[in-house]
């Protein structure tokens, strides 16, 4: 894992070898907390999901569609809110939201990292449940699954601090792949990606009984 010195010579060296964080985290700040962290703070963009009659949603991965794109049955169950700064958002006890982060992120491909929630959020039942690596090579603003699991509803608000990275090196591959979520710049929602074994084993349940 990189240490706070590490952080910040990548941070000023920025372009195809350097880590990109917009806005950019205050160096001074960074280096006189001894972090090994780098905070990032909550944006303006949500996404909830609407109360529904539906029995249940398949999270298996489709047959087909490569792309993953969102696709309009996911789309038609949320709801996209625009939050300005100075105003909040109130997620309820048991409730779910994506979030974003407000920092636009790029990482070289010498550097992969994982998201955590702070701490003081969570003692208050504030989880961000994010998939927690990032690729090397990703840039784009990361999507927050932020879940309420205290007892009493929650302001959050956009520009606060929401969770941290932390970052190490990684052995440069040939072929980079930076990851589906690479280029969103607002809370994304997509289906599972294609797979292939997962078919298969499907295509090989018994035939129903019909004696």
């Amino acid at each position: 894992m990189l240490n706070v010195e590490e952080i910040a010579s990548l941070l000023e060296t920025g372009g195809n070898q350097g880590l990109t964080v917009v806005p950019a985290p205050h160096i001074p700040t960074l280096l006189a907390r001894g972090a090994t962290s780098v905070d990032l703070r909550l944006g303006r963009w949500f996404r909830s999901f609407k109360q529904t009659r539906v029995a249940n949603v398949s999270l298996a991965p489709p047959e087909s569609d490569s792309s993953g794109a969102p696709g309009r049955e996911r789309v038609s169950r949320s709801r996209q809110h625009f939050v300005p700064f100075g105003e909040t958002f109130v997620l309820h006890p048991g409730r779910f939201v994506l979030g974003a982060t407000l920092e636009w992120l790029r990482l070289p491909k010498s550097l992969s990292g994982y998201v955590t929630g702070m701490s003081s959020l969570g003692r208050h039942g504030l989880i961000i449940e994010t998939a927690a690596g990032i690729h090397p090579g990703f840039s784009g603003c990361l999507t927050l699954e932020l879940a309420n699991i205290g007892e009493v509803p929650l302001e959050i608000s956009p520009g606060m601090q929401i969770c941290q990275i932390f970052l190490h090196r990684v052995r440069e591959p040939e072929h980079l792949s930076a990851g589906r979520f690479s280029g969103a710049r607002k809370p994304v929602l997509q289906a599972p990606k294609p797979d292939q074994t997962f078919q298969r084993l499907n295509a090989r349940r018994p035939a129903t009984s019909t004696t």
